[in-house]
């Protein structure tokens, strides 16, 4: 019965793009570095510091990326692909080496830890290729692409759990869907709801509450018996009445509470009131909720 969520290290889009030849270039930043986001892969070489990505822009212009060894492990699975590029900050072997493994020099880079198949035409996430691909790249917070915005997103016990939204979405168009799985590794994403591409407010129910001392949001996705729900909220919660917060992702069989993963520290996302207005979310029958102790 999985959840899910994540971030990706030093990111900060800088430019939004599209799949067409005139799209601007989508890059981000990591570290001291710009790079690109997105581009086609068009070949892979394992060379003695890293695998070195070759790639071209929306703009077919060429560029070449250092990549972690893995992803030259398996150049069938992203060759003629479009894809979301993964970075985190590492440090490989100099140039001045030429390959000696006895040669002391290093240079910090921005590797490419993770790629995610993107959609060709609509500049979005695949979702089945997407399940397949690794989970994050080391130190990410959400499950979430540089094309999308985190809606929610935390770390609970050894899982994490993110809500993502297509980053045109609005009530009439682009999708949301809630990502469970496990962090910092290359296993494939546990759960993913729903599993095409549907716009928020048929993708999830949920509301934004005030009530005496406090506020809370949550979100719920539905899968058969099932249902996943992130929360977030700020009450009167303490022994004595003390304000305290409360996060994270409940499990629930047939309306029963079967599983409760707190929230290690405050979530990333936009839950709030001006979140639910935008893309029309609403309870739709089932806005009996509670918060677990």
């Amino acid at each position: 019965m999985p959840l899910l969520l994540t971030v990706v290290l030093g990111f900060a889009v800088v430019s939004n793009a599209t799949a067409q030849t005139a799209a601007p270039t989508v890059t981000v930043k990591v570290g001291s570095f710009t790079k690109r986001a997105v581009g086609t892969v068009t070949g892979t070489n394992s060379g003695d510091a890293a695998c070195y990505l070759s790639l071209k822009d929306d703009q077919g212009k060429a560029f070449e990326e250092v990549a972690d060894f893995a992803i030259c492990e398996k150049p069938k699975a992203y060759a003629g692909k479009r894809v979301s590029l993964g970075y985190t900050l590492a440090t490989v072997m100099a140039d001045d080496c030429q390959g000696d493994p006895s040669c002391k020099k290093t240079k910090a880079v921005a590797l490419v830890k993770s790629l995610t198949v993107l959609d060709a035409k609509a500049g979005v996430p695949n979702v089945a290729a997407a399940a397949a691909a690794p989970a994050v790249a080391k130190g990410q917070t959400s499950f979430c692409t540089p094309l999308e915005t985190v809606v929610f997103s935390c770390r609970a016990g050894a899982k994490m759990a993110s809500v993502c939204a297509s980053k045109d979405a609005t009530r009439d168009k682009g999708y949301l869907q809630y990502r469970f799985g496990k962090p910092d590794s290359r296993e494939p994403l546990e759960l993913m709801l729903p599993e095409g591409e549907i716009v928020a407010n048929k993708a999830a129910t949920g509301e934004w509450t005030t009530y005496a001392g406090g506020a809370s949001s949550w979100l719920r996705f539905r899968k058969g018996a099932y249902s996943y729900v992130t929360y977030s909220g700020i009450g009167r919660w303490g022994p004595k009445g003390e304000t305290r917060t409360k996060q994270g992702v409940m499990v629930e069989r047939d309306g029963k509470l079967v599983a409760s993963l707190k929230c290690a520290a405050e979530p990333d996302g936009e839950m709030g009131p001006e979140w639910f207005e935008k893309f029309d979310v609403k309870a739709k029958g089932d806005g009996d909720f509670f918060f677990p102790d």
